[in-house]
């Protein structure tokens, strides 16, 4: 069964339902550690990057266990430069989309598509029609992403967000305690990923830890 399968939040569970979760967990992580590492469990192909240095790796889920035999983390890790890159484009997306008519929104996630049938005349799947974007006036004649890529240069040039590293807690999972680490690398590796492990469950497994945001130095 996926991990992500829907059912109630992971801290609901009974302690003896969380126990059996962790102890399934500590068996993936053993039967793969050859290439996660023994201390985490990772879907990610690790060895793509390993033959493939030129490929940058710069987010994973990845799950792990924690001090008490009840709890396991699922856990999104990303570098520090990614995480500016995606609050950059949230900035960017978000102003765009705000200066949208609740009808132009609607155009801009509208998509048609066309039926491919065989020979007997049976649908089979479907095909994307290609629709020419609409440019708009109030973003000087460009298109919704065109603006946005012009925001996202501005944003990164003049006015860059506040991304630090550290955790962030994400209640509410239902595969885990959810966690968020951003770390100050310029690409992951089963290296940095263990240190990051070590450093969040040294502050005591994440107790105490704000909710609502990442607090640091801006980068």
């Amino acid at each position: 069964m996926s991990p992500f399968s829907k059912h109630r939040p992971f801290i609901s569970l009974s302690r003896r339902q969380r126990r059996q979760k962790v102890i399934e967990l500590k068996n993936r992580i053993y039967r793969e550690r050859h290439r996660c590492g023994g201390i985490f469990y990772d879907y990610c192909d690790i060895q793509h990057y390993k033959d493939n240095p030129d490929h940058i790796w710069v987010w994973s889920d990845i799950y792990f266990v924690g001090g008490d035999p009840a709890d396991l983390w699922n856990a999104e890790i990303i570098t520090v430069n990614m995480a500016l890159q995606n609050a950059v484009h949230d900035r960017a997306f978000n102003e765009a989309w705000a200066m949208l008519s609740k009808q132009e929104q609607e155009d801009e996630v509208r998509y048609e598509t066309t039926p491919n049938v065989n020979s007997k005349g049976k649908i089979i799947s479907h095909t994307l029609v290609h629709r020419e974007k609409q440019a708009y006036e109030i973003f000087g004649g460009l298109t919704m992403w065109q603006f946005i890529e012009k925001r996202e240069r501005e944003i990164t040039h003049d006015e860059p967000p506040e991304v630090v590293c550290g955790y962030q807690l994400l209640p509410g999972f239902a595969y885990g305690h959810g966690l968020r680490m951003i770390v100050g690398a310029e690409t992951l590796s089963v290296p940095i990923i263990e240190a990051a492990i070590e450093d969040f469950l040294g502050k005591g497994k994440g107790r105490g830890l704000m909710e609502s945001g990442i607090r640091g130095a801006r980068i």
